[in-house]
Formats: C-alpha cells, sequence, structure tokens
C-alpha cells in the first residue's frame, strides 16, 4: 500500500467537500491532532476512519487506500438510468468501468452490446415475471 498517496488523498477528500481540519474533526468527531497526524503520515488511519472519510466525502475507499483510481464511481442507478428507464450506452460503460470489467475509454464492440441487450432483455422478463 502507497501510505503517502492514501495522506494526500484524505486531504484531498476533505478539501474537496470544503472543511479545513478544524472543521472536519468537529465534524467526524476526532481530535484535530489525531487527523493532522494522519494526514501528515505520522499516524496510519484506521478502517473505521477511512470508511467515515469515504461516506461523507462521497469516494471509495479504494480510492483512498490508492487500490482504485476511480474516486467515486457512480452508482448503479446513476450509471445506467437516465431520464427514462432504460439504459443507456454512456451509462452501461461507466457501470462497467466503476465494476472494473472494462477500461475509462475502451468502448464495447457491437457484439458485446448485443450481448449485454439480450441478457437485459432476460432480466427484465425475469422480473415481470416475478412481479
Amino acid at each position: 500500500m502507497d501510505y503517502d498517496l492514501m495522506r494526500k488523498r484524505l486531504v484531498e477528500a476533505r478539501e474537496h467537500i470544503g472543511y479545513n481540519r478544524k472543521e472536519f474533526a468537529e465534524k467526524v468527531n476526532i481530535p484535530y491532532r489525531t487527523i493532522t497526524n494522519y494526514e501528515n503520515g505520522s499516524r496510519e488511519a484506521g478502517s473505521d476512519y477511512l470508511t467515515t472519510v469515504a461516506t461523507i466525502c462521497g469516494v471509495t475507499t479504494d480510492w483512498l487506500l490508492g487500490v482504485s483510481d476511480i474516486k467515486n464511481p457512480p452508482s448503479m442507478t446513476e450509471a445506467t438510468l437516465g431520464e427514462s428507464d432504460h439504459i443507456s450506452l454512456e451509462g452501461s460503460n461507466d457501470l462497467l468501468v466503476a465494476l472494473g470489467l472494462i477500461k475509462q475509454g475502451q468502448q464495447l464492440s457491437d457484439d458485446d452490446l448485443a450481448f449485454l441487450t439480450h441478457i437485459i432483455g432476460l432480466l427484465e422478463a425475469w422480473f415481470d415475471k416475478t412481479r
């Protein structure tokens, strides 16, 4: 694990939502000095703190830890549904990137799209049957 990257991402996440250390310490009910130690690398942040930061700042713990470069993948609903209840091509790509099945910028082939359309049709039929 890259502790320097994690430290930088903790700072970036906090600053992204507009909090200084003191304000953030009050929000999460953790001493200011503890947050300072996490962010300057003199103390390793624990899983509870990482989960709290991820939740409050809208990022993933994988991103904070440096495991992923996807800061805040869209939820399945955000990624796939637009104004209607139909899955968009862009939304499908976003979802597949968020799931780690394709790389950012990679496009699905026509055969892949046809296959996914078929699978989606089967899922729709299944859920209609079970309602």
